[in-house]
């Protein structure tokens, strides 16, 4: 049996063909001798997404590729990744270099760094984003801390990487982008420390959000994103089911608040 890699990084693709390339080299350079994995979730893609990962996978020896064939969300795409990985340390982040992979070994030197690695789940805090974008962050970071009742900003922001056993106590999670609120609730509830690390976020290269087209798209966002943590809060782990009227933002890997 191979030596399973001490970090596992997961990106979730959705029709995301013509910036595949770009990401995986992106990795190539800034990974350099790193012992990692790099797992692209194809997200039930339905353009030409496989036949780019068929096609370029075996040039990049890191990289390997996991298909779903019905997109059932953002947060099921990670999840699914995630329970892929063969590393210790685990990592998820975006595929659109929004976010640089640099980032996520900047993060994971600080994940080492931690007094307690193991109980410890580093995340971005991102920089250069819009006012617009600001404040719908703010706005769900206050409401996430107020019902929560413990501090929780930049909720959204990526990467994020943390010991693999955050997974033994992810047992029923949302498979939208309330993905990233529920790991972070269930890090804190169960005595984890949250640390951040400042990333840029510039425009994104490739593809577009389905939760931020509009003033309307970023309200109905908002408005599940509260019915949810609401629900976590009173019921703990529980998932709740996408909405049909839901099925833009449920389909779409991109990121949310």
């Amino acid at each position: 049996m191979p030596i399973p890699p001490q970090l596992s990084v997961v990106l979730p693709c959705y029709n995301e063909a013509r910036g595949i390339e770009a990401i995986l080299n992106r990795f190539a350079e800034v990974s350099e001798s790193r012992d990692f994995e790099l797992i692209l979730v194809d997200n039930g893609s339905r353009d030409n997404t496989p036949d780019v990962l068929r096609s370029l996978l075996p040039k990049y020896p890191f990289a390997r590729s996991v298909r779903i064939e019905v997109n059932q969300g953002y947060g099921h795409g990670i999840y699914t990744g995630l329970k892929a990985a063969r590393g210790e340390v685990l990592a998820w982040s975006h595929a659109d270099l929004q976010t640089d992979p640099g980032d996520i070994f900047r993060a994971l030197k600080e994940y080492r760094a931690a007094t307690q690695p193991a109980r410890t789940l580093v995340k971005g805090h991102r920089h250069g984003r819009r006012l617009g974008e600001r404040v719908v962050s703010f706005g769900m970071g206050t409401i996430a801390t107020l019902i929560f009742r413990t501090p929780l900003w930049e909720i959204n922001a990526q990467p994020k990487v943390f010991h693999r056993n955050l997974l033994d106590h992810a047992t029923n999670p949302p498979i939208d982008f309330n993905f990233d609120v529920y790991m972070l609730v269930q890090a804190k509830r169960n005595g984890w420390n949250l640390s951040s690390i400042a990333v840029q976020f510039p425009p994104r290269q490739y593809g577009h959000s389905n939760w931020a087209r509009t003033w309307k798209s970023k309200a109905r966002t908002m408005w599940r994103s509260f019915k949810y943590m609401l629900r976590l809060a009173v019921r703990g782990d529980d998932r709740v089911p996408a909405s049909p009227d839901a099925a833009p933002n449920a389909v779409s890997h991109k990121k949310a608040a």
